[in-house]
């Protein structure tokens, strides 16, 4: 008996010629889609060969901690059915990428010595015995490694391999097909971008800063009163100048601290003669600065979010892995480098249908659902999975999936593969689902 879902599963779209006012209209944090044009022309589908990663880890450090599983139906990094160990990239590489023939002659060089003193005689019965326990050791053996998995997970990208991936045209590539700045609507239609990543914005950068006193541009001025004059007073006891005396007609306080030059306060009192200017705040300094500042472009803002070295991370794992059912609190691109990748994914508004772990458990974005198992009494325990509505792929080397923010998703590996995942956070203007607030 297998699960009984009420509904088809619905074939994630696969899209060309992707533009950011789509993508963020009709698919960010709303649905997946798969772009199928982008990760096809970037470096690592052309470069990234067995010998070549192997290569670049070994550059990085010398062993790596590596995921053993040998039951391959649950989450890797379970503690009570995983155990790591610290592999060299060689091991790694080899363990994940070898073929049946390559494991047969690993296993006949492993039962094809004889462990016998020189001087033991070798009987009849005792050659019958070795071969006959030498056969039931070999098959025990090889049906452990059919079942063991590895997988490699880096929590950051490798220098060698981010480099391959964080190439100027791959990464404008795919920030000019889905990356929109929350604030873009505001923009013109007719501004290009090429012309935005040079363009001088200095000048809208200047209008969050602190604005002039704009008092010396009016005709008729305001002539300032007591409390202005306080205010000069307490503002020159704090800098550690002299107090201003109040039988003096006119004072200019220059160098109000020790250490640095501020700007110049000019005061004018109302009975001098042209009382008609009133106080200055000379800005002339804060106004250089920002006039030289920049704000960043569209470019730089996704590279940092996106293109971010510190959370893009590399998949690397056996034919048959699985990582079961599960959402990420983050936006979320999968990039397939190598291998075939099968994927089942919920919405988020069927959580109340996968039966997730409380929010209180170190596994609350994890489903208790297993959706291989033929239990019937494990079927019969989660009923509402049936009305749950399913979404499927299989995504190919040189297709990238979008997997929105709190999305379930179910990952098998079908061979050998590498992926990367370019995830980044959500924005202040991001609402979480009120479903996942449990």
């Amino acid at each position: 008996m297998a699960w009984n879902f009420e509904s088809k599963p619905v074939d994630i779209k696969r899209a060309v010629g992707m533009t950011p006012d789509v993508f963020t209209s009709c698919y960010r944090n709303r649905h997946p889609i798969i772009l199928t044009e982008i990760v096809s022309a970037w470096k690592p589908i052309r470069a990234w060969s067995p010998a070549y990663i192997s290569q670049a880890l070994a550059q990085v450090k010398e062993k790596w901690t590596v995921f053993v599983a040998h039951d391959n139906q649950h989450f890797l990094n379970h503690p009570e059915i995983t155990k790591k160990v610290e592999m060299t990239p060689e091991e790694l590489v080899a363990a994940v990428f070898r073929t049946e023939s390559d494991q047969k002659a690993v296993l006949k060089t492993s039962f094809g010595k004889e462990n016998l003193s020189p001087g033991a005689p070798k009987s009849d019965a005792n050659e019958e015995n070795m071969t006959d326990k030498c056969t039931t050791d070999r098959s025990t053996t090889c049906e452990q490694e059919e079942k063991r998995r590895y997988y490699l997970r880096s929590f950051s990208m490798p220098d060698p391999l981010y480099q391959d991936i964080f190439i100027h045209s791959q990464a404008k590539r795919l920030l000019d097909s889905i990356y929109q700045l929350a604030n873009e609507q505001f923009l013109s239609e007719q501004d290009d971008w090429t012309e935005s990543e040079s363009k001088d914005i200095g000048e809208e950068f200047d209008k969050l800063a602190v604005r002039k006193c704009d008092s010396h541009e009016k005709d008729n001025h305001e002539v300032p009163s007591c409390g202005q004059s306080c205010s000069l007073k307490r503002v020159q006891e704090e800098a550690g100048a002299e107090t201003c005396d109040s039988n003096d007609r006119k004072q200019s306080v220059e160098d109000v601290t020790d250490r640095q030059p501020r700007e110049v306060l000019q005061y004018s009192d109302h009975e001098e003669e042209g009382a008609g200017e009133s106080c200055q705040l000379h800005t002339d300094t804060v106004d250089s600065s920002f006039a030289q500042m920049k704000l960043p472009t569209r470019f730089e803002i996704g590279c940092k979010r996106i293109f971010n070295q510190n959370t893009m991370q590399l998949w690397l794992g056996s034919a048959g892995n699985v990582t079961p059912l599960h959402y990420d609190r983050n936006h979320g691109l999968l990039s397939q480098i190598v291998g075939c990748k099968e994927l089942v994914l919920f919405s988020h508004e069927d959580t109340n249908n996968l039966y997730p772990y409380s929010s209180l458990s170190d596994r609350s974005h994890t489903s208790r659902v297993n959706l291989r198992t033929t239990d019937r009494e494990e079927i019969e325990r989660f009923p509402r999975v049936a009305e749950a509505q399913r979404y499927h792929c299989v995504l190919k080397p040189g297709e990238l999936l979008y997997i929105p923010p709190f999305w379930w998703h179910d990952v098998t590996s079908l061979d050998p593969c590498v992926s990367v995942t370019l995830p980044w956070d959500l924005e202040a203007h991001e609402d979480i689902p009120a479903c996942m607030w449990r």
